[in-house]
């Protein structure tokens, strides 16, 4: 007796004349080595009864995988499926598409290592759907494009998936534009390869959902495969009372950032990552400006991208600014650590290092507790990453009567971004503006042609947390004035260079007084910072760490 070999996960949700229908088409199968796991959102008791009957009806086994109904949640039950499949390979489709008598058999004869393979389907209408029985799929008729005309079908050229022989077939999939995505309703690929992405999305409910799981196939190096005028399913037609606009807005912002970031996990899968470590860490100084940093928590609370953590560098703050981050860490969704020190003047430098060690993210991203980032900010500081790089942003600064009018609305709604609202309410315009209007290839040319050097900004920068432990974080010895640029400076000596996003990643600048400020201060760092350029300084040994062995041999390159 041959062993079953292929698993096929099939939807379904309160539809038992439509499911009867599919099951009916599986046990026509030209190939029979597989077994039907159903992942069922919640349907109601007639559908366990239909599956409980055709179990001693089809000649392979049913699995059947149930859940109680919490609306749209497909992602979370197919989750629940694959991992109750026992074979290596898993085809997926919908409880209302009819299998083609070879569909299985075309699966498994273009299956291949390290790609996973893309069907289609043709739609039918209503009351040809309705008509379909049990002989009409035995005999074929319902793959019959004479029988589906004989019965009101309109021409189409999609007609051809019904009548495409093998090199036809071949040469319709070669010539399609249509891309090779993992549909939902006729898709497969090897159980492994599902698994090691960590399945679907499990925050996406309708509108492709099923095609961000192949995109992050593919960002892991699977490639696609066009099968789809090989392996046809028919598809039932129903109504969608499940589909609406959030939804399919959230699920594109989702899928945008996938392909933008090249993601090949997801956090809310099969695994769930509550417990991990924060890939991505924001590093935010303060320093008793609590009504400002509470704006610029707001500012993290909208962000397009949730999967980071905020380490709130606190250079001695009083009560307030802790009782402000207390209620966030209580309310907000928001991951916060607070790093605190006691106030001994201005100490940022050693705040900021000490907050470096208290990050878990491989990527950080540096701000200042009077900034607050567009929706966007941690998306483009991801997007624009790259190995031995760091990114160099900018900021766009506040009149101090519209610093003080911002509110939690204007970030939500992101008006205060807008420079139409920014003008109305009395900012003045200048050349500056254009930071916050910028999209696109303007945003690319302003970037590219910008006589401003990529440099570190305490304000608005980002590196990866390996190139900056490599020069040991932050030189302590410095206080206000270029002591987040030397940090920079000694990542250029080692090799780092500094990619120019100032148009690309927004922050506002909140206006604030700035009483720490001294020319001694100024002057000294003047000092160091020209020392470490003209000796190609790339270790501070007044930084993260005091290893001498370690300093000696990073600190001077060339």
């Amino acid at each position: 007796m041959k062993t079953i070999d292929t698993s096929i996960i099939i939807s379904t949700y309160n539809n038992t004349q439509w499911l009867e229908k599919v099951l009916y088409g599986y046990n026509n199968q030209t190939y029979r080595l597989f077994e039907i796991v159903i992942a069922d959102d919640g349907s109601g008791p007639q559908t366990k009864a239909l599956l409980e009957r055709l179990q001693k009806e089809v000649f392979y086994p049913i699995v059947h995988v149930w859940h109680e109904d919490n609306g749209f949640q497909k992602s979370e039950i197919l989750n629940k499926a694959v991992k109750k499949c026992s074979t290596a390979y898993t085809i997926m489709s919908d409880g209302d598409c009819i299998p083609r008598t070879d569909f299985v058999e075309q699966h498994v004869k273009y299956r291949e290592e390290g790609c996973f393979l893309s069907g289609g389907y043709f739609m039918l209408p209503m009351d040809i759907s309705k008509s379909i029985d049990k002989e009409d799929i035995y005999a074929g008729r319902c793959f019959d494009l004479k029988w589906l005309k004989d019965n009101g079908l309109q021409t189409s050229f999609k007609n051809s998936k019904l009548t495409a022989k093998p090199i036809t077939a071949s040469i319709l999939n070669l010539i399609t534009p249509t891309n090779a995505s993992w549909n939902g309703h006729n898709a497969s690929g090897w159980t492994k390869d599902i698994i090691a992405v960590n399945g679907l999305n499990e925050q996406m409910q309708y509108g492709g959902q099923d095609r961000e799981l192949g995109e992050r196939l593919f960002n892991s190096g699977i490639k696609s495969k066009q099968i789809r005028y090989n392996a046809i399913v028919v598809h039932l037609d129903h109504p969608r009372g499940y589909k609406n606009e959030v939804s399919i807005k959230k699920n594109q912002s989702i899928r945008r950032e996938t392909r933008e970031l090249q993601k090949k996990w997801t956090s809310h899968g099969i695994i769930k990552d509550t417990q991990t470590k924060a890939p991505v860490s924001i590093i935010l100084s303060t320093y008793n400006q609590p009504l400002w940093l509470e704006k610029s928590l707001w500012g993290y609370e909208q962000q397009d991208i949730k999967d980071f953590e905020i380490v709130i560098a606190d250079d001695g703050s009083t009560q307030e600014t802790t009782t402000l981050i207390k209620r966030f860490q209580k309310e907000s969704s928001l991951r916060i650590k607070h790093v605190w020190q006691e106030d001994d003047g201005f100490q940022k430098t050693k705040i900021l290092n000490k907050a470096i060690l208290a990050s878990e993210g491989d990527y950080l991203i540096f701000s200042d507790g009077d900034c607050i980032a567009r929706k966007d900010f941690v998306f483009k500081h991801l997007k624009y990453r790259r190995p031995r790089h760091f990114l160099s942003g900018g900021y766009y600064k506040l009149s101090q009567s519209i610093s003080d009018a911002v509110s939690k609305e204007n970030i939500i709604s992101q008006s205060c971004f807008d420079a139409d609202w920014l003008l109305e309410n009395g900012q003045p315009k200048n050349f500056k503006i254009n930071k916050l209007t910028s999209h696109g290839a303007k945003e690319v040319m302003l970037n590219t042609f910008t006589t401003t050097t990529p440099t570190w900004d305490g304000n608005n920068a980002s590196g990866w947390r390996e190139d900056i432990l490599a020069v040991n974080g932050f030189d302590a010895r410095m206080q206000y004035g270029g002591e987040d640029r030397e940090l920079g400076e000694r990542l250029t000596n080692y090799g780092v260079q500094g990619i120019q996003i100032r148009y690309s990643a927004v922050a506002v600048h909140l206006e604030h007084s700035r009483g720490y400020v001294t020319e001694d201060m100024i002057e000294k760092n003047k000092t160091i910072r020209a020392h470490t350029r003209k000796q190609n300084i790339v270790w501070t040994p007044y930084g993260i760490s005091s290893n001498k062995a370690e300093r000696d041999s990073k600190s001077v390159i060339g």
